[in-house]
């Protein structure tokens, strides 16, 4: 391969955040090529302002309209990796192609213009990049928003997970008195106390639910069962492009109750939280509840669905169809059950006529 630095490199970065046929497309001058993995992405998202101007100049509107757009993504993505709220992984090529890895020279990745591969001998290269981000969870949940602060976001969820072990798996937890201070468990049961959801029990030996942690299980409970009956159908669904109609329950589609969430505008992070708090998830580490309530990590692990799923969502015109199928399903089912309970309250009222009028014949 000929080619130095008056060539050119021609740089496309896909993330799964874009469509599948959409990518950031810019021309670098040659010397990029001598640059780190690492350094490249520097140059091109530069965390100082004033240096993105030269790389936003660079991109080629007139082609491509959407690449604007698409650096303003990717800049938003990799500002998120540099404050700690994701870590990347990268692959060289479109997708899932051959790891690549931060300090690996740019050099390694290149290839031919496609239209000059036989000739053996080229100036001008490309490298093609995917970028895939994986949140920390709760980080995401708290720089977006949905809860005021790490702190309060898992004690919330702490609380919660203590409360559903107690109540379904009967757990003996310790009164405060007997928990020792470096205990990790030990403010989740202090506030519990405060909060009286839990109490000792009558003979000392522990701890035991009190009335308003049964309220609160109670509260805890019908929410989730109002996302059930409304996000599960999401599950499993996909657009029928021939049919131009959505299809559930089919085996071949993907679980867009995430994305139907956002859509309706609710909190993602308490949504999914209570979906697998209540789908068993947790009952194979009932036996170690202590380990799961006092490591914050098992709560990134839980939350994991909502930012980091294997799928880009498609694109709002599909999943607007897909969720106005799916209410519209929800709908006629709501008819038929409420039909069938009318046909069932009918049928009771008829034999209870019935007996009544035999009873009244053989007086």
């Amino acid at each position: 391969m000929n080619g130095g630095d008056a060539a050119g490199l021609s740089v496309s970065v896909w993330t799964n955040r874009f469509p599948p046929d959409t990518a950031l497309q810019i021309e670098l001058p040659g010397e990029s090529r001598r640059l780190t993995l690492r350094r490249l992405l520097g140059r091109l998202f530069p965390p100082d302002v004033d240096e993105r101007a030269p790389i936003v100049a660079r991109l080629d509107r007139r082609s491509n309209p959407d690449l604007p757009a698409c650096y303003a993504e990717l800049l938003t993505l990799m500002e998120q990796w540099r404050a700690g709220l994701c870590r990347i992984s990268l692959t060289s090529g479109r997708g899932w192609g051959r790891p690549a890895h931060l300090d690996d020279p740019v050099s390694a990745h290149l290839r031919a213009p496609w239209l000059r591969r036989r000739v053996g001998a080229w100036d001008d290269a490309e490298l093609t990049l995917t970028i895939l981000p994986a949140y920390r969870p709760v980080d995401w949940a708290v720089a977006r928003g949905y809860a005021a602060n790490r702190d309060q976001l898992l004690d919330w969820m702490q609380s919660c997970v203590l409360l559903y072990f107690v109540d379904k798996h009967s757990c003996a937890v310790p009164l405060p008195a007997d928990l020792i201070r470096s205990d990790p468990c030990l403010p989740v049961v202090s506030g519990l106390y405060r909060r009286r959801c839990l109490r000792p029990r009558e003979d000392g030996a522990g701890s035991e639910l009190a009335p308003a942690g049964r309220e609160m299980i109670g509260a805890l409970l019908a929410e989730t069962e109002a996302l059930i009956d409304s996000f599960d159908l999401f599950k499993d669904a996909r657009w029928n492009e021939d049919a131009q109609e959505a299809e559930f329950d089919s085996g071949r589609g993907a679980d867009l109750r995430v994305e139907a969430i956002l859509a309706e505008g609710l909190d993602p992070v308490r949504a999914v939280f209570l979906l697998r708090l209540y789908d068993g998830t947790l009952d194979p580490y009932a036996d170690q509840w202590k380990q799961l309530v006092g490591d914050p990590a098992c709560f990134d692990r839980l939350l994991e669905p909502v930012v980091n799923r294997a799928l880009p969502p498609p694109p709002d015109a599909v999943l607007t169809a897909i969720m106005e199928d799916g209410y519209s399903l929800l709908e006629t089912r709501a008819e038929v059950a409420a039909d069938s309970q009318a046909q069932s309250e009918i049928q009771r009222r008829l034999l209870t006529h019935r007996s009544a009028a035999e009873t009244d014949a053989e007086d």
